[in-house]
């Protein structure tokens, strides 16, 4: 590909993601306005006035690339590829939110914003002819997939189990674990300011105290352990 074609691929690309970064959210606030107002109803009406005006939009951006693109030729073979364009990135999107409801992290709501014209541009991407432009829309693709179905729902969890550990930690006094022989229970701990109660119909007072020796502070792998196997709870 030529510095030409390349520069004009490249405002080609940002003009794709900055129309479509502007307008879908414009779209889904005013969607979710209306809906919240006057029910589906009252919605339908702006998605049949938005969506036209959205791909129209998107077929200005294919004018500067129209002897790059075989598809932004003509202005027929620019409504259709606008229209897939629209079709594929609004499937991202809607990728994307589903990935933000299970609580993966996307970031600020900037942030959150500007990811919205990414599908739409990678959705552009693979309508280019060249070496490196649909490989790198793939690679795109690739990560994308692989942070909202995988990476992301992984730090999700961890991030859970670390709010889960904090919560815990809160009352590091109560969290205290002995060796307790099989047919007994440990269900009432004093040592400093905790209590600890033991009782048994075998063991006698020396192996009562022998077992309260082994009382100590939960360790982060003991405690994440009780926590896998919900052998410890709060009370909310």
């Amino acid at each position: 590909m030529t510095s030409g074609r390349g520069t004009l691929t490249a405002l080609h690309l940002f003009l794709v993601w900055a129309a479509m970064a502007v307008t879908v959210p414009t779209l889904g606030f005013g969607l979710l306005v209306s809906a919240w107002g006057g029910g589906a109803g009252a919605a339908l009406p702006v998605l049949v006035l938005g969506m036209p005006l959205v791909v129209g939009l998107l077929v200005t951006t294919g004018i500067p690339v129209r002897a790059v693109v075989p598809q932004c030729e003509s202005l027929p073979r620019r409504l259709g590829w606008a229209a897939v364009v629209f079709f594929l990135g609004t499937l991202g999107v809607l990728a994307g939110l589903a990935a933000y409801g299970g609580d993966v992290d996307l970031g600020s709501a900037g942030t959150r914003f500007a990811l919205t014209g990414v599908p739409y541009a990678v959705a552009a991407a693979f309508f280019v002819p060249g070496r490196w432009v649909r490989p790198g829309a793939v690679a795109a693709l690739a990560a994308a997939v692989a942070y909202g179905g995988f990476v992301g729902p992984a730090q999700s969890k961890q991030r859970l189990h670390d709010t889960e550990v904090a919560r815990y930690r809160e009352h590091a006094e109560l969290l205290y674990l002995g060796a307790v022989p099989d047919g007994m229970e440990v269900s009432r701990r004093h040592l400093g300011d905790a209590e600890a109660e033991v009782t048994s119909q075998t063991l006698g007072e020396p192996g009562l105290r022998r077992l309260l020796d082994t009382l100590h502070p939960l360790s982060d792998a003991e405690l994440a352990e009780l926590m896998r196997e919900e052998e410890i709870g709060q009370r909310r």
